[in-house]
């Protein structure tokens, strides 16, 4: 039989590449799809699925419930779905999307879901199939960022560079993520001869424009912002106020997604590694299908800082 892996190996590309074709063609030049669309056509691959569930009694198909207070077209998001359903398919699954733990679940084989809180713990504890959750839980198999280390390398780097004031910008949410990213900046010591502020705010752009409007930055200022959303609305405010980035204030976010579209500078940012972040979410749910056993396993991915335009090492 076919696989997907021997339809990359004859297009030269990844098995990745070969996903998207088949499940995001729009994500895909035309002159990578055509290749892949003849090597297909050559090895006559055709998927199995309808077989392979009657023969296993599984469905083959995957739940993704997310809860998220987002639209669906955030691109945060849909970067992580995106990648989510490449790597299912690379496995012969299908991907459902869900925006409930009220909906009925019905011929599917486990649950992926994101941004589950401590009151959707009872509705998750009585589904029968195996689960996976994206952010720190405790009462399930769970896949995250390490939150602490983001902002303690946040913290760090603008130290590194010579900024003299640091400022914590925090997102205003009882949420487990929230907790982490300040922990993380509590974590790294401020040398005697700074000084350090805490914010927290909504995790808006505007909300942080209006701050920084509201107070004074003294000059070599440095922020670490939890969100790259409040990061962008730092870099309005600097621009307000004509102060220079990177060179009179610095500026880290984190999350690393897809903000540098709408800022005009390049921000430097903690680097969440979504296709890490779905390929472990998967690998731990169809383990759990396998063998029928659920592990609870809390799963760490270190982030990376990503040097930007928006912090600089300053002249001593």
């Amino acid at each position: 039989m076919v696989s997907i892996a021997d339809v990359a190996k004859k297009a030269h590309v990844s098995k990745m590449t070969v996903s998207r074709v088949l499940n995001h063609p729009e994500q895909v030049s035309t002159e990578i799809s055509d290749t892949v669309q003849r090597a297909i056509n050559e090895l006559g691959y055709v998927q199995q699925r309808a077989g392979r569930a009657l023969a296993t009694s599984r469905t083959y198909t995957i739940a993704f419930v997310m809860l998220d207070e987002v639209s669906n077209v955030d691109p945060y998001f849909g970067q992580l779905i995106t990648y989510v359903s490449d790597f299912l398919y690379q496995e012969g699954y299908n991907l459902e999307l869900h925006r409930s733990l009220d909906d009925h679940f019905h011929d599917i084989d486990g649950i992926l879901v994101s941004g589950a809180r401590a009151t959707d713990k009872a509705k998750l504890n009585a589904l029968t199939f195996p689960i996976v959750a994206y952010g720190n839980q405790s009462e399930f198999a769970s896949v995250d960022v390490d939150n602490k280390l983001g902002t303690m390398l946040a913290k760090q780097h603008l130290i590194m560079c010579g900024y003299q004031h640091l400022i914590y910008l925090g997102i205003d949410l009882n949420e487990q993520f929230v907790v982490e990213r300040l922990n993380g900046f509590k974590a790294i010591e401020t040398p005697d001869y700074m000084t350090e502020t805490i914010y927290q705010l909504p995790n808006s752009d505007k909300e942080a424009r209006q701050l920084f409007n509201s107070i004074t930055l003294p000059p070599l200022t440095g922020v670490v912002a939890a969100s790259d959303r409040l990061a962008l609305g730092t870099l309005y405010s600097c621009y307000d106020k004509r102060l220079a980035v990177p060179n009179d204030v610095g500026i880290v976010g984190f999350d690393g997604i897809f903000i540098n579209h709408l800022s005009p500078l390049d921000l430097t940012t903690i680097g969440q590694p979504l296709q890490k972040i779905a390929q472990k979410m998967v690998q731990t749910l169809l383990s759990a299908i396998s063998s029928n056993h659920q592990n609870i396993r809390q799963s760490v991915i270190p982030p990376t800082l990503l040097q930007g335009e928006t912090t600089t090492k300053l002249a001593d």
